[in-house]
């Protein structure tokens, strides 16, 4: 599937090594083996580069800390927020774009088209992990509550038996779950709270984030090449998903 000749660097470069956390379709684990649509595109950027990757899966919030001090030289996906920007460098070129959107259970039936919406609600959601400027000002203001847990697949588990009255997450990787946890009673509300870009991001206190620029080159060519687009179908053939959020990302970029 994959084709292209490497690309010669000036420098050697040691082994990358970067994170990611559990984002299924993007990134997991499946039999004891870190599978995905942005692992696979990750080690494919190396090779095309000609470098060694290793990536490595770890907790959201602990990854964000390993970057932060220079353990990690990079990770796998991050939005860009103000606060991260003091220790990250960001590629210029997306690896996806993350269509935030709230799943609710089918027997509390729901319509969002504003945050005043989510007036006195209870939501799940992933510790440390970023959702939109306004709707952290809502929560500021305490028009809603938010349960934090380690990861996704805790907050369906919480949903499924109403301990929170809803769950906001990737549209892809909430299709995904559900139909791997089997919870049909489960259901993503049809208007997104944001879209946001989401970028492979170097540690500053790394000197590898001197390959941005041709992070930027080979990634662009692989959303652009149809690599992107095959890998996107390979991992989401067991659910009903038409198309990926990058999409959207690759138009803005062309």
């Amino acid at each position: 599937m994959f084709s292209a000749t490497p690309v010669v660097l000036a420098k050697t470069i040691e082994t990358l090594k970067c994170g990611t956390n559990e984002f299924a379709p993007f990134g997991f684990i499946e039999n004891g083996e870190l599978k995905g649509i942005e692992v696979e595109l990750f080690h494919e950027i190396g090779k095309r580069l000609n470098i060694q990757t290793k990536l490595n899966l770890f907790p959201w919030s602990r990854m964000l800390a390993l970057v932060k001090k220079g353990d990690l030289d990079c990770m796998i996906a991050a939005f860009r927020t103000e606060e991260r920007l003091t220790y990250m460098d960001y590629t210029n070129v997306p690896f996806h774009v993350s269509s935030l959107v709230f799943f609710i259970h089918q027997d509390r039936p729901f319509q969002f088209n504003r945050l005043e919406d989510l007036k006195g609600l209870n939501i799940g959601l992933v510790t440390d992990f970023t959702t939109s400027p306004e709707f952290d000002e809502a929560l500021n203001k305490q028009w809603f509550t938010v349960s934090p847990v380690n990861d996704f697949k805790q907050n369906f588990e919480k949903l499924a038996v109403k301990r929170v009255d809803m769950v906001l997450v990737n549209r892809h990787v909430g299709a995904y779950l559900l139909k791997k946890l089997n919870l049909p009673q489960i259901t993503a509300l049809s208007v997104p709270l944001t879209a946001r870009p989401a970028y492979l991001t170097f540690s500053k206190r790394s000197e590898k984030s001197t390959l941005i620029p041709k992070f930027d080159m080979v990634l662009f060519e692989l959303l652009t090449d149809g690599t992107y687009q095959n890998l996107f179908e390979k991992y989401t053939a067991i659910v009903d998903i038409a198309s990926p959020d990058s999409e959207e990302g690759i138009k803005r970029l062309k």
